[in-house]
């Protein structure tokens, strides 16, 4: 397979995505009472989220939905109307439409749709493949964006939308963008964030694509990317027609910025499985695999490293270099955190100062194994909170470390919730000091950890849910550090 090369000849120029973002009113076409039906859940949605500039259910068969006027149909509303969700039958497209032509020929206020229903163009029937066309003729007549078919629709915590049917997703501000080509994916990734300790991850805009039948994948990564509320782009990639414009888009965007990007289809079955769930061609896996490579395009191969890796980039600093020390209060963990980072070819232990190992051997207990190897210090079960606090300021303190992963287990003798109020304490002291160095804390394991885990998350210090995860995410933060050390020099 070779890269396509980009085509533009004969393609409408069209506005930007804004309008999906930053509409003054929006209707949801198909809006419902009903808990079971998606045109209940993006009404909850778009309210849960604090839409505040006029929200507009179109229902034939209600006057009040949700405690909100409904309209029989969208040409009846009084308000402006700039965002159009349908939520409605494909087979009713022809109606829609006649009633957005006739809103529009008096109005002119409609600037783009989301389409969340299902039954068009991904189909492959000739009935799907027509209401397709119908929509997007009259999108491309009337200059108005168009996103889907069959998507799970935006979001944008920032302005106060989300148009999704995503149930229990936590609005909370950050720095994460991300742009998928699965709704399913995407939900994943949003459900797992408020499931998190701390009841959400920080985000600022999602985009899911659906059909592209106008926005694609492409622009939706430029688009998000330059974003400068963006400060971390995750994208969820099947395939696509034009790989080369892809690449080069995120490659754009990764001048700037991290870009992490779940690319499937890595077998030919995985693959043959990406073809048929939305059409596009997978690709060479190796050809998308150096393109990443050579761009600094990151590359997960789960939704946890994506995960993981996004909200290090949003909330850590870069590692400055090479030196790790793992600080750990368990044996085993341990040493699958050393043989983790060995794997990875990208550090070295830290080589802490005399004076460091002295600082640890005063502050820890007796029976601590102290840099024995290099870079590493068991403070063994024997530590309470004060002993993991201290010893953690003692390294990051340490000119050679440019990291910490630091690993503890749950003990019914270990306070560790004492020990996350300790641990952001000492961050927030040492950031005032100019010392700022990423800490990849790992507290093991399950509900025993959520309150510890929730101060520090809180607080914006990701927490990881075992060594090898943590690894993960520092080795992406390395990895694209190095490529802005080269890109630079």
């Amino acid at each position: 397979m070779h890269f396509s090369s980009p085509c533009a000849a004969g393609k409408t120029i069209m506005p930007d995505m804004l309008a999906f973002f930053d509409s003054v009113g929006c209707a949801v076409v198909g809006a419902s009472s009903n808990p079971s039906k998606a045109g209940c859940q993006i009404l909850v949605n778009m309210q849960t989220a604090g839409y505040d500039r006029g929200l507009y259910p179109v229902n034939a068969s209600s006057d009040e939905i949700l405690g909100l006027k409904a309209y029989p149909s969208i040409d009846g509303i009084d308000g402006r109307v700039e965002l159009v969700i349908l939520a409605t039958p494909a087979a009713a497209t022809a109606e829609i439409v006649g009633q957005m032509r006739s809103r529009i020929d008096g109005q002119g206020d409609i600037r783009a749709i989301v389409c969340a229903a299902a039954g068009f163009a991904e189909l492959q029937t000739a009935d799907g493949i027509r209401y397709q066309k119908v929509l997007l003729d009259f999108c491309r007549e009337k200059n108005i964006r168009l996103l889907g078919p069959n998507c799970v629709g935006v979001i944008d915590v920032k302005h106060k939308v989300d148009t999704t049917f995503i149930a229990g997703i936590a609005h909370v501000p950050g720095g994460i963008s991300f742009v998928s080509q699965s709704g399913a994916v995407g939900a994943w990734l949003l459900m797992t964030w408020a499931a998190s300790p701390a009841g959400g991850v920080g985000f600022n805009k999602f985009i899911t694509v659906g059909n592209m039948a106008d926005v694609d994948i492409i622009e939706s990564i430029s688009y998000a990317g330059s974003d400068p509320a963006t400060r971390a782009l995750g994208v969820y990639v099947e395939g696509s027609p034009e790989s080369r414009r892809l690449v080069e888009a995120a490659a754009a965007v990764a001048k700037r910025k991290p870009v992490v990007i779940l690319k499937v289809g890595r077998t030919e079955e995985g693959a043959k499985a990406a073809s048929s769930h939305t059409g596009s061609l997978a690709g060479s896996d190796s050809l998308y695999d150096g393109a990443f490579r050579q761009n600094g395009i990151l590359r997960a191969h789960t939704v946890d490293e994506l995960s993981d890796a996004l909200r290090a980039f949003d909330l850590l600093p870069l590692p400055a270099g090479d030196g790790i020390f793992i600080l750990t209060q368990a044996g085993g963990p341990g040493i699958i955190c050393v043989d983790e980072l060995a794997s990875t070819g990208l550090f070295k232990p830290s080589l802490v100062s005399m004076e460091t190992k002295a600082a640890l051997k005063s502050c820890l207990p007796a029976i601590a194994s102290i840099c024995h190897p290099e870079g590493h210090a068991d403070i063994t079960a024997a530590a309470g909170a004060e002993h993991h606090v201290e010893a953690l300021e003692v390294v990051l303190r340490d000119r050679s470390v440019d990291a910490v992963i630091f690993i503890t287990v749950a003990t019914l003798f270990l306070d560790l919730a004492g020990m996350a109020r300790g641990m952001v304490k000492l961050l927030a002291r040492l950031k005032k000091e100019g010392i700022e160095k990423p800490v990849f804390p790992v507290i093991l394991s399950g509900n025993w950890t959520r309150e510890s885990r929730a101060i520090l998350e809180n607080a914006h210090q990701p927490t990881f849910e075992s060594p090898e995860r943590a690894v993960k995410a520092l080795a992406a933060m390395r990895s694209y550090g190095l490529f802005r050390e080269r890109s630079e020099s």
